[in-house]
């Protein structure tokens, strides 16, 4: 029953062989969860490739099933959630799986951006990281209305650069624990 509703769905969103075979081989739970995911986000095939890409590389590291995945709570809370749509459950639950796959990415992410929080800089200055801290740095943006503004903004940047926690958001993004920043 499950394998033929694989296939109907594979077959009607037009996936390559290799794709149903290999979602084919997965244990019966696993399956049945996927295609339940599959469906409810009308998963196209280079999204359900990635979803088996992270899901198989968290459970190989945990020791649990892809099924066991897909029933945490922070995933069923997302995709239980009325007020998302479509397209927003699918990409909180990438973004959800993409924490569980990089754990120690995510808490680094997380640190910096309560660093740039405790600045408490005005919102006209944007402190900003690349997804997946790429490149390990950092993106100051200013938004002025004026020579006198932009200038008053640039001494606040400026002020900004040399505190404590800036020096801690760029040991962060070299990898090092802030401590080391001091």
């Amino acid at each position: 029953m499950i394998d033929q509703s694989i296939i109907e769905y594979a077959k009607q969103k037009g996936f390559h062989p290799q794709t149903v075979e290999r979602w084919l081989r997965l244990a019966e739970g696993d399956r049945a969860a996927i295609l339940e995911l599959v469906e409810e986000l009308k998963m196209g095939e280079n999204h359900l490739r990635d979803f088996l890409d992270w899901l198989e590389e968290i459970a190989l590291r945990d020791g649990v099933s892809l099924c066991a995945i897909l029933q945490r709570e922070s995933i069923l809370r997302i995709s239980s959630d009325p007020r998302l749509g479509r397209s927003d459950k699918l990409k909180q639950i990438k973004e959800e799986l993409r924490r569980l796959r990089f754990p120690r990415l995510s808490r680094i992410e997380g640190e910096i951006q309560k660093k740039i929080r405790e600045m408490k800089l005005r919102p006209q200055i944007r402190i900003s990281v690349p997804p997946g801290l790429e490149g390990g740095s950092l993106t100051v943006q200013v938004r002025a209305t004026s020579y006198e503004e932009l200038r008053r903004l640039v001494g606040e940047v400026q002020e900004a650069s040399e505190t404590e926690a800036m020096r801690e958001i760029f040991a962060l993004l070299r990898g090092e624990s802030p401590e080391k920043a001091l």
